[in-house]
């Protein structure tokens, strides 16, 4: 009985199932061919992760600042341009999500802490189509805050 009840809370903090498939998303998005051929950082597309609480999603003039140059005539970049044109945007499907009750700052650990996007989200430059790899529980948490004497108050975490 011991042992179940070791292995509920284990599943309670590390998490038990496998890595989720990655969301649909409305076009296709290679960050292999973005992050890994073409070498761009993460925070060159996703630029709150230094300075906001939330990575962001990147902005279509983002997106555009490059494609209006290059492979502007692929039939997978026409479809952002033409959004962009409309004023419309794209509406990605979040892959990483943590619950309601979790707070979650990315410039604390970006910026701060100084740990490398790929430490959560994985090899991210080698991902045709990124998901999540990481568990995001509160097991996995606290054993990086432990590794790198990370605050372990609950209030740094749980609102």
């Amino acid at each position: 009985m011991k042992a179940w009840a070791a292995l509920v809370a284990s599943c309670a903090l590390t998490g038990c199932e496998g890595p989720s498939p990655p969301p649909a998303q409305p076009l296709a998005f290679d960050h292999q061919v973005h992050a890994g051929q073409n070498q761009i950082g993460c925070t060159m597309c996703h630029a709150w992760a230094e300075h906001a609480p939330v990575a962001g999603v990147p902005s279509m003039a983002r997106c555009v600042g490059c494609h209006k140059f290059v492979d502007k005539d692929k039939p997978s970049i026409k479809p952002i341009l033409e959004a962009a044109e409309q004023g419309r945007p794209i509406e990605w499907a979040r892959v990483h999500r943590l619950p309601d009750h979790v707070y979650f700052n990315h410039e604390r650990h970006v910026a701060g802490a100084q740990l490398r996007c790929q430490e959560c989200h994985g090899a991210v430059e080698t991902m045709h189509v990124v998901r999540q790899v990481a568990p995001l529980t509160m097991g996995w948490c606290v054993e990086c805050h432990l590794a790198r004497r990370g605050p372990l108050d609950c209030l740094v975490c749980h609102k």
